[in-house]
């Protein structure tokens, strides 16, 4: 099934831009620009078991890359924002450059996938670059590896005459292709070969994923707000974020940078939440150290075997039966301990071939002192692993994978030397701090207020299409009808009118992409930008029962706005 043809809606903003100003004439082209976020779902997070219903050709990277790139080009934007970028260096950043596009791109150490923001030269040039490593600031409740990054482009004049040959590709309307676009009034300026005046700070970011990260996030939110000030204090420039924030309409960032009105138990419900992890986490790390005691203290004595040396291959059979072994194996593997030998996982090599072996490309996450492993039972009971919780649970046994590596049980060497190849602390542990380290919720809540609201350019998005809903492919309904499916459903409702979804992953349905503009009057070097059109959102019986497939390689959607740039 090709992809569907998604529509650009028009927004009331330059009908209101007409009546605020009869004298404005926008140019074709000159005066516009296309600019897209898109989190591109990186290759080292794709596994069978996320998407199941994905076709072994759509997990592909070889696939993927160039359905990718053919829809990011299609879409041509001259600004764009991408999430979850690996492969930069080997495919993206040289396609891009010779499409025309400028970049910049940046990732976490400890990260196989970054963030860029790419923009057409022939349009715009680079003045300013910054970064921001949110573990670095403050005290973080989990070890995540997020980062932000900000550009600051100055638009450039747009002559006939351009060497650039993808100088003009950005998107055209259906009725004015090589016409100006006016709004009635006077002429416009006649300094028609002259930079436009005003600059633009891009960020993009990709905020903490965890469903038990609100506060993680918030927190990010924050840093990244006050690190935009901080970069544009001597820009002065018109600021204008796109990325995965991984905020719902419902989550406490994307309230507080609205300034949609929270229920009035959501912040003492984050501070409650705090004083629970920090407790949990230091519940854990006491448990890990009182069982790895234990485990010392006994390990000379003859009348109990310790679990660590049943492991190690003796006494294994009175310990750990098979049954175990495979239980510890398949928890391993839902832990996103990293490559097993099953045939679940898709790994790729950097010339985008498919290799079998044992190794996968998903990041490792962990816990912070290891691999989870059965709990040591008291010897007054029978010895047998316990029913595996989370990573997070207490109730589990830490121990430090590298023991294992010589293990005579080949998983638990191979699940071993997984963890190790990830290091010791993994992605996403939880950070072991006294409460009175972290930043408490209203006080993150604050600042973020007294930084310009964020206006969702698709917070408008229930509004545009309760009378233009998506065209449906009849054919593509009936297929999706057809077949079972276990998928969550996705919400029948709209929330705070955003779009219903933005990310249409298998297990997970929900709004997470935003393209936000600050409000707030205009900087002494910022453009005037005013929203025009925006690109639909599929409906759900173009998808199936989710993302990725072989029309779409991302279970996110790329996001479109068409704005004007004005000049003073």
């Amino acid at each position: 099934m090709s992809r569907p043809n998604r529509r650009m809606l028009a927004l009331p903003g330059a009908q209101a831009l007409a009546q605020e100003n009869p004298s404005i004439r926008l140019r074709k082209k000159k005066d516009r620009f296309v600019f897209m976020a898109y989190n591109l779902l990186a290759q080292a997070l794709v596994r069978r078991d996320m998407f199941p219903h994905a076709s072994q050709k759509a997990l592909r990277w070889k696939f993927r890359r160039q359905n990718l790139l053919q829809e990011l080009l299609s879409c041509s934007p001259d600004i764009a924002c991408l999430q979850e970028v690996d492969f930069w260096e080997d495919f993206y950043q040289p396609s891009l450059t010779k499409a025309g596009y400028e970049t910049a791109y940046y990732r976490n150490v400890n990260k196989k996938h970054g963030c860029a923001i790419i923009w057409r030269k022939s349009r715009f040039e680079k003045v300013e670059q910054s970064t921001v490593e949110y573990d670095d600031i403050g005290q973080p409740t989990f070890m995540t590896g997020n980062i932000g990054l900000m550009v600051g482009l100055r638009p450039l004049s747009q002559r006939i005459e351009n060497a650039d040959p993808n100088a003009d590709m950005v998107l055209l309307d259906d009725d004015e292709e090589g016409q100006d676009v006016e709004l009635e009034g006077e002429a416009a300026s006649s300094k028609e070969d002259s930079d436009l005046s005003g600059g633009i700070l891009v960020a993009t970011t990709h905020l903490f994923w965890r469903p038990d990260g609100s506060y993680e996030r918030l927190r990010q939110a924050s840093i990244l707000l006050d690190k935009i000030k901080e970069c544009n204090e001597k820009l002065q420039y018109t600021v204008l974020l796109g990325g995965d924030f991984n905020t719902t309409p419902r989550d406490a960032a994307y309230r507080a940078m609205t300034r949609n009105e929270m229920p009035p138990q959501q912040i003492p419900n984050l501070q409650q939440w705090l004083i629970d992890e920090v407790q949990r986490v230091q519940e854990a790390e006491s448990e890990a150290a009182t069982a790895a005691a234990a485990a010392a203290s006994s390990s000379s004595s003859s009348s109990t075997t310790t679990f660590a040396a049943c492991l190690n291959g003796e006494a294994r059979d009175s310990q750990l039966t098979d049954a175990g072994l495979d239980q510890l194996t398949a928890q391993a593997e839902a832990l996103d301990l990293g490559g097993t030998a099953s045939n679940s996982h898709i790994t790729t090599t950097t010339d985008g071939n498919e290799k079998g072996d044992e190794k996968t490309d998903k990041p490792y996450r962990a816990p912070p002192t290891g691999i989870l492993l059965p709990k040591v039972v008291a010897a007054a009971k029978t010895s047998v692993p316990l029913a595996f919780a989370e990573a997070s649970t207490p109730e589990s046994t830490l121990v430090n994978a590298s023991d294992y590596l010589t293990s005579a049980d080949p998983k638990l060497k191979h699940l071993a030397a997984s963890a190790s190849n990830g290091g010791s602390a993994g992605e996403d542990a939880p950070v072991i701090a006294p409460l009175e380290a972290f930043t408490p919720p209203q006080n993150l809540l604050s600042a973020i207020e007294t930084h310009p609201r964020c206006i969702s350019i698709y917070g408008q998005y229930e509004i545009l299409t309760k009378d233009n809903p998506a065209e449906v492919n009849i054919l593509a309904e009936k297929i999706t009808n057809a077949e079972e499916s276990t998928a969550t459903k996705v919400h029948d409702a709209h929330t705070h009118s955003e779009p219903l979804f933005t990310n249409f992953a298998t297990w997970f349905k929900d709004t997470l992409d935003y393209i936000y503009l600050y409000e707030e009057p205009i900087p002494e070097h910022g453009a005037r930008l005013v929203p025009l059109k925006l690109l639909e959102i599929p409906d759900k019986s173009f998808l199936g029962h989710g993302l990725p497939n072989e029309s779409f390689s991302s279970d996110h959607l790329c996001l479109l706005v068409e704005f004007a740039i004005l000049c003073r």
